[in-house]
């Protein structure tokens, strides 16, 4: 069952083997059973960690301009050995691909369901025709501000240099500190962050427990003047002043579309990020090693597919000029 699909869940699998053998089996036993199963068809998690070394050098030697950072630290007690801590990677075609995006990444982070856990962080990125890409990848520890601080430091540097970048992200407090940290590139005027409709009014529902107003404050974020945001945003101060009080703890041009200078493309939520997070399901299950090579053979499957195209259309544009000139 785990081999015909790697996402499966824990309660399918007890039910599985209650159906096949009469028996309950709890929660735990399944999901070690699971993690046994992973290991003995993608390879064993602990020698994964050994793995990820080679596995990294082969990629820059065959795919050379791949970038990677890996970071190890000390075994508790001991002074000869080390494991593994964070890495972060990126592959060159990515880089370029990135220099003809719209300008700006949707990040976000994701739990990875394996014996040993982690946090995968990804940058997506959006072309002019609407297609997205993963531009760059980190494991690391969780979600702290220490590891977003790894991860975006090496982002800006060798992936996402040019000025006046727009970042789109939940309002989690270690991508807001990472972001703002002293001496960071992601400031204005280097860069531009700006937040994710659909977790603020999360937020908001927390916060008020109140659905209606909640639509009310998102037709607010929508709104594309000022006059139409002035509307929604009267009618919020009118019902509860301390809801726009709230609001305005973050900068406007964060949240409200009519004040970011277009910098968002009508790009409102982080739903890229979340496109990829749902594709990279089953990845996410693997031991290290093979969350690594999943990434590097999907991006390399989608480049020749979209260079095939690429290719097919100058043919055909080719095709027309000359037939053009014949005429």
């Amino acid at each position: 069952m785990v081999k015909a699909d790697l996402t499966i869940s824990i309660r399918v699998l007890q039910g599985g083997v209650e159906n096949h053998f009469g028996y309950k089996v709890s929660y735990r036993k399944v999901w070690l059973a699971k993690q046994r199963v992973i290991a003995r068809i993608y390879g064993d998690w602990e020698e994964s960690y050994n793995e990820l070394l080679r596995w990294l050098f082969a990629m820059q030697m065959c795919l050379p301009g791949t970038w990677v950072q890996l970071v190890t630290q000390p075994w508790p007690g001991s002074t000869d050995t080390i494991m593994f801590h964070r890495v972060f990677w990126t592959f060159l075609l990515c880089v370029e691909v990135f220099k003809h995006c719209k300008p700006l990444i949707s990040i976000d982070g994701t739990h990875l369901y394996g014996k040993y856990g982690g946090t995968l962080l990804m940058v997506i990125a959006q072309e002019g025709n609407a297609n997205i890409l993963p531009i760059a990848f980190a494991v690391v520890e969780g979600e702290t501000k220490e590891a977003w601080s790894f991860f975006l430091s090496y982002l800006r540097e060798h992936v996402t240099p040019q000025p006046g970048l727009l970042v789109i992200s939940d309002r989690h407090k270690s991508i807001d500190g990472a972001l703002n940290a002293k001496g960071s590139l992601w400031k204005p005027p280097h860069a531009f962050q700006d937040f994710c409709t659909r977790h603020i009014a999360a937020n908001f529902v927390t916060h008020f427990k109140n659905k209606d107003l909640k639509k009310v404050r998102i037709n607010a974020a929508y709104s594309k003047s000022k006059r139409e945001f002035a509307h929604y945003f009267g009618r919020l101060r009118g019902e509860n002043m301390a809801i726009t009080n709230w609001l305005e703890e973050m900068q406007r041009s964060q949240w409200a579309q009519y004040a970011d200078e277009g910098r968002r493309f009508g790009h409102m939520t982080t739903n890229i990020s979340e496109c990829i997070n749902a594709m990279m399901k089953g990845s996410r299950n693997f031991p290290i090693t093979g969350l690594v090579r999943s990434t590097y053979f999907r991006l390399g499957e989608l480049f020749s597919r979209k260079g095939s195209e690429a290719l097919a259309q100058l043919q055909l544009r080719d095709i027309h000029l000359c037939h053009t000139k014949v005429v």
